[in-house]
């Protein structure tokens, strides 16, 4: 009921503030943007975490109205009353302290955020269980999948947790120029989680070499889902920025998945699959994917409608392909043929989705799927030679 009387609120403030706008396309999404951004913070972490990642899909919204609701609603730049030295998150604040020598990053969950966020998951996974009533061929995949989405990102309030994920995040200092907060564990417990302080972007989120800065974040992404198996799901505007070295620095790794060894396996194989057109590839190793056993005239179903998708996206660019149209089609031919995927492959896309929008900002040319071809060859390899997707990796 809360949630209703929000959104009934903020369509009647935006229809009247469209109305007054009177057609100027500046107005009326900065008018609409702020509104938005407002309701969002009303409703809660959960909600201000959807439009954050909306503010990241340029390629699907005016460029205007997510520059507004990066601006409301993105790390440091968000929320009531934000001051210089904190920063004001969906989940958590961060003020910046002296520990000693270190210039650090004191984070702490804010007061009833973890509270509202239980709630409104608690909310979404029980909405998510009256498809299985209506929908008796998908229901079941729907509900665990939507269960393990809420459970992740339930664990954003889990500062030990994300101290763990930013220890293993560290090891791509070695082979790419990223820089991620350093964990001060003397420092930290189960309250608080005391980083080293990473420098925010003067002036504002703003790049000198597009291509290069795009290529940066999608090599980075393809090391953790294809390397570390570490799946940084969060990647939205606030969460990373160039620094005057030219690293990107990449911060708050709070909603992120670790994927096992198993289905690290196969979903690298199905983008190697993707990469270079072979659609019997991607087909068998989503099939090994499946979470339960798929009969054999649905396989040969899945197998034939594979090859139409593949070779109809192949060798695109960012700016021709659209990696969420890909996957809704991809799970379309899952619901045909009910060869539903575990929960766990459904996070690499969910990855990459969050990032899709951005580099098409920055250079449309990026070709997502040839970049993947030698990081997901290289995991193979040394899983091939260790018995795991770990090993020393060449500098890029």
């Amino acid at each position: 009921m809360q949630i209703a009387v929000v959104l009934c609120g903020a369509c009647a403030r935006l229809a009247c503030a469209l109305v007054q706008a009177r057609g100027s396309t500046k107005r009326s999404a900065d008018a609409a943007g702020a509104i938005i951004c407002a309701c969002l913070w009303q409703l809660g972490p959960a909600f201000v975490k959807v439009g954050q990642m909306l503010s990241s899909r340029r390629d699907v919204l005016p460029d205007r109205l997510c520059d507004v609701l990066e601006a409301g609603l993105a790390r440091g730049r968000a929320g009531n009353g934000a001051q210089a030295g904190i920063e004001i998150g969906s989940v958590a604040m961060v003020r910046r302290r002296r520990f000693g020598d270190v210039d650090a990053a004191l984070k702490t969950i804010r007061p009833g955020a973890a509270e509202r966020l239980r709630v409104d998951l608690d909310l979404i996974d029980l909405l998510a269980r009256w498809p299985g009533a209506l929908m008796r061929r998908s229901g079941g995949p729907l509900r665990g999948v939507v269960h393990e989405i809420c459970e992740s990102v339930r664990r954003q309030t889990d500062l030990v947790a994300e101290a763990a994920t930013l220890g293993r995040f560290e090891e791509l200092e070695d082979v790419l120029p990223v820089v991620f907060p350093h964990v001060l564990a003397d420092h930290s417990d189960a309250d608080r989680l005391v980083m080293t302080w990473v420098p925010g972007q003067e002036g504002g989120r703003r790049f000198d070499n597009g291509r290069q800065v795009a290529k940066r974040l999608v090599m980075t992404v393809y090391e953790m889902l294809f390397v570390t198996g570490t799946v940084h799901c969060d990647l939205h505007p606030g969460n990373w920025w160039s620094l005057p070295d030219g690293r990107l620095a990449i911060v708050d790794a709070g909603f992120s998945y670790e994927l096992d060894e198993d289905m690290r396996s196969h979903f690298a194989e199905f983008f190697l699959g993707m990469a270079s057109g072979n659609a019997e590839v991607c087909a068998t190793h989503a099939l090994a994917a499946a979470a339960k056993p798929v009969m054999p005239a649905d396989e040969a179903g899945f197998r034939t409608d594979m090859e139409e998708l593949i070779a109809t996206t192949t060798g695109m660019t960012a700016g021709d392909f659209s990696l969420a149209g890909f996957a809704a089609r991809f799970f379309a031919i899952q619901r045909r043929h009910r060869a539903f995927s575990r929960a766990e492959f459904i996070f690499p896309f969910m990855a990459l989705l969050a990032i899709e929008g951005q580099v098409k900002q920055l250079d449309p040319r990026i070709n997502f799927q040839a970049m993947a071809g030698p990081v997901v060859l290289r995991s193979i390899v040394n899983r091939a030679r260790t018995g795991s997707s770990r090993g020393a990796r060449p500098r890029p």
